[in-house]
């Protein structure tokens, strides 16, 4: 799993490693990953300033908040609140088109109709 996270560019994905890798890791095993994720997200607005896509993978049922309310690690209660930090520094036309619910799966929230109109 450790591997898997480093090889993935994308949070998202490093954070579907991290969700399969604290199923069996302890807290502290977990922090050591989350911390270089935390410093990662960090990084996003410079660079991708709005990267809607990414954070609203990791803002869905199936991402941070999943983490959160199965295993209440602070690690994964700071990275949430980081992400939560930069999503709403975001214009509100780049939030809310998709999630995933708690399997994983896409769900529109917008059409692709409004999605545009609001571009």
């Amino acid at each position: 799993m450790k591997k898997a996270f480093k090889k993935e560019r994308y949070l998202d994905m490093r954070l579907t490693a991290i969700r399969g890798y604290a199923k069996y890791a302890t807290e502290k095993e977990v922090e050591k990953l989350m911390s270089k994720f935390i410093e990662i997200l960090m990084k996003r607005p410079k660079s991708t300033p709005y990267n809607f896509q990414e954070y609203e993978l990791l803002r869905s049922a199936f991402g941070l908040p999943y983490l959160v309310n199965q295993y209440g690690y602070a690690c994964f209660i700071q990275a949430y609140e980081q992400e939560e930090k930069q999503y709403n520094a975001m214009p509100d036309a780049f939030k809310g088109h998709f999630t995933l619910n708690e399997r994983g799966d896409i769900v529109q929230l917008r059409s692709l109709g409004e999605s545009k109109k609001d571009a």
